[in-house]
Order: C-alpha cells, then sequence, then structure tokens
C-alpha cells in the first residue's frame, strides 16, 4: 500500500506542480486591458563601434523609477548584457508586467537567462518574446524561432511565448501557421514607413495602425498587443518633432480603449542616439537618424510634450 502510495504521487507531482505555475502566471487578458506598457531599453546600455557597454542595475533602477508615475509595465529587447537585471527591479518599484525579451533565438545565454527569469519571477513576466524583426532582416528563421520556443516551452509551460515582426509579414499566407503557433501577436506596425505618411497628419497615422490591428485580428485568433508604433520626435529636417509627436500619440490613445484581446504599448521610453549606427548594419540603405528620437524621454531623462498628452488622455479615462 505504501508502495502504490508513493507511485501515486510520483504520477500527480507533475500535474501539482504545473497547477501551481498555472496559479501563479498573470492572465493575459487582464493584463492587456489594464496594463500601460511601454517598450524600454536602459539609457545605461549602447552599441558603439560595435562595441557593447552592458546596462548597469543602477542605471535600470534609476530609469524605472523615472517611468513608473505613468506606465506600470515594460516590453523588453534582450535578457543580456545586463537586461536581465530589468525583473528585479521592476518587481521592487511594483510594475504590473513585463514582456521579456529574446533579441537573437540562437543564443544560449539568452534562453536559459529568459528561463530562469521567468521561473523567478512568475506573477510579474507575462510572455516571453523570441526575436525582434530578424526574420524580416534575415537575421535568423522561423525554424530558429520555432525551435527556442519549443524549447522554451518544455520548461514553462504557463507562460505565453512571442516573436515580434513587422505587420505585413503577419499578412503573407506563408507565415500564417508560424504566427498562428505564438500566444500572443506582438507585431510593429510604423506608419512612419509607409509611402503617403505625412509627420503633421496625426489623425490619419493612427486609424492606419488600428486598421491594420484590427486587419490581423480577424485573421488570427490570439490576442494582440502592437509592440512598435509611433513617431520620432526629430530630427527636425526630415519634418519630425516633439508636437507631431504627441499630437499622434495623443490621437491613437483617443481612438483605441484597451480591451482583453487589443491593446498599444508606447514606444519608446528613452532616446538613443547609439541607435541609427547599429540600425544602419541591420537594415542597409538608409541613414536612420529619426531612430535616435523615438523616446518619451530624452537620454538625459527629461520628458517629452508626449508624457503629458497620454497623462492627459488616460485621466479621462
Amino acid at each position: 500500500m505504501k508502495t502504490f502510495r508513493c507511485i501515486l504521487w510520483l504520477m500527480l507531482l507533475p500535474l501539482w506542480v504545473m497547477a501551481v505555475a498555472d496559479a501563479a502566471a498573470p492572465n493575459m487578458g487582464a493584463v492587456l486591458k489594464n496594463a500601460r506598457f511601454i517598450s524600454y531599453t536602459p539609457r545605461s546600455f549602447s552599441v558603439v563601434n560595435g562595441q557593447t557597454l552592458p546596462a548597469s542595475s543602477e542605471g535600470i533602477t534609476e530609469d524605472l523609477k523615472l517611468l513608473r508615475p505613468n506606465f506600470d509595465s515594460l516590453i523588453t529587447y534582450s535578457c543580456s548584457n545586463g537586461l536581465d537585471h530589468v525583473p528585479a527591479a521592476a518587481e521592487k518599484l511594483g510594475y504590473l508586467a513585463i514582456i521579456v525579451g529574446i533579441w537573437d533565438p540562437k543564443s544560449e545565454i539568452e534562453i536559459q537567462n529568459s528561463i530562469r527569469l521567468a521561473k523567478k519571477h512568475p506573477k510579474l513576466i507575462i510572455a516571453i518574446s523570441i526575436g525582434n524583426e530578424g526574420i524580416y532582416a534575415r537575421h535568423y528563421t522561423p525554424m530558429d524561432v520555432e525551435k527556442t520556443y519549443h524549447r522554451i516551452r518544455r520548461e514553462l509551460p504557463s507562460v505565453s511565448l512571442t516573436t515580434s515582426e513587422p505587420f505585413f509579414l503577419y499578412l503573407k499566407p506563408e507565415y500564417f501557421d508560424f504566427f498562428n503557433k505564438m500566444d500572443l501577436l506582438l507585431p510593429n506596425i510604423h506608419p512612419t514607413f509607409e509611402t503617403w505618411f505625412n509627420p503633421s497628419d496625426a489623425q490619419n497615422a493612427a486609424t492606419f495602425v488600428l486598421n491594420v490591428a484590427a486587419k490581423l485580428q480577424s485573421q488570427y485568433p490570439q490576442p494582440l498587443l502592437v509592440k512598435e508604433t509611433g513617431l520620432p520626435s526629430g530630427p527636425a529636417s526630415t519634418g519630425f518633432t516633439e508636437a507631431h509627436q504627441s499630437a499622434f500619440w495623443a490621437e491613437i490613445l483617443k481612438q483605441s480603449a484597451p480591451s482583453e484581446t487589443r491593446a498599444v504599448s508606447c514606444f519608446e521610453a528613452f532616446d538613443a542616439p547609439w541607435k541609427p549606427a547599429v540600425t544602419r548594419e541591420y537594415f542597409p540603405g538608409s541613414d536612420h537618424l529619426q531612430e535616435a528620437y523615438w523616446g518619451f524621454f530624452t537620454v538625459d531623462g527629461k520628458s517629452k510634450p508626449v508624457v503629458n498628452a497620454i497623462r492627459l488622455i488616460r485621466g479621462k479615462r
């Protein structure tokens, strides 16, 4: 009888562990409806002349304190080079949710860190995003993403897994099966790269983003979080200004109340003067000067007018 009980316990133990994990996992629909997401790269992190300067835990804490009055949830792009310190700092500061990013789906360090962090912060980490626009840039393949997806899934049966690519890849039939395997859609929808785009036409730009999101939702059953959209605040020589950036975000937030199936993340937390050079290597053929100006805050931590704009819109809800 004792032997039978031991065998029964061993059989039930995996189910008990999974049930505990499920109970700890955040509810995706509730988070999308109530969270205020912003995409985040630490100011203490940079890549210059091919040399990576890792983010510091002190710098991350300083950043997250600055963001916390207006945002309670984060999307990161990597979990190496110091960015693995983000969840611990966010948890101490009372953040609601994090989508942890893996920059390179083939990176053993990032894979192991993502699993470790999700196990350590089960109530905070709502999802893991395996890659960012690397399929479009041909830096890795859907098969690379799927391989990492299945590896993480074996370790983390209750954590949502996804990837992030430009929206038009989601609309190509050859990718339908691939994106349908994801637990969450996390597209980048940038009106700034459309031929008709005018920085001063906030209403048309915002409507475009929401129409694309609606089209994706008509083709996929998963909940959707727009990972990247928006306008940079410069350079002024190309027609981008802080006023246009602020107008776009005021417009898109007016048009889109978050729900359990769709939300829009703000993009992004801080300006990054080092990004144009790196982006030129990733996507050759343009100077990409606007990549330095997407922040809601300057690299010195000064808020732009867009921060007040989103505060006013959200205050009316």
